[in-house]
């Protein structure tokens, strides 16, 4: 079933291609040791306070601790892929699967973490960071469905 009123597909492929490429620069973001560098030089200073959260090791002594966890960062990634998804899609079953499918891509990418990447481990806070950007998402693209169809439905009235 899908909301009584989308978007055109036009505007729907455009934001697939961004669900797309956000999709495979999280994973990549989430694989990479080098991930803080490659977001200095793509966004300069607006990317310092993500690449502070995800490579605080290299800047502190070894008498300090490591920020005890990275999950605000979990949260607004899968959370973007999700909305992006959904946007995509746009029917109320595909949101589910679309869900699903982020939230089992994110477990994945976690386990993978600690397979490929010499600097990245597994966490459990990881992926309940995933599992509520994932949740935010869905919240955030059911809202917008909604609020589409409104307005599309008063416009269609107007008519």
């Amino acid at each position: 079933m899908r909301p009584r009123y989308r978007p055109p597909t036009a505007l729907r492929v455009v934001v697939g291609l961004a669900a797309g490429l956000g999709t495979v620069s999280v994973i990549a973001l989430m694989l990479s040791d080098r991930a803080p560098g490659v977001l200095r030089q793509l966004f300069g200073p607006a990317a310092e306070r993500l690449s502070d959260r995800i490579d605080a090791s290299a800047r502190l002594p070894s008498t300090e601790q490591l920020p005890e966890s990275d999950f605000l960062v979990h949260v607004g990634l899968w959370a973007a892929v999700t909305v992006l998804i959904g946007l995509t899609i746009w029917t109320w079953r595909g949101l589910v699967v679309g869900a699903v499918g982020a939230l089992t891509l994110s477990a994945f990418v976690e386990v993978a973490q600690g397979r490929y990447s010499s600097s990245r481990a597994v966490e459990t806070s990881d992926v309940l960071g995933n599992a509520v950007g994932v949740a935010a998402g869905v919240v955030v693209t059911a809202a917008a469905y909604l609020a589409w169809s409104a307005l599309a439905a008063g416009r269609a009235r107007l008519r």
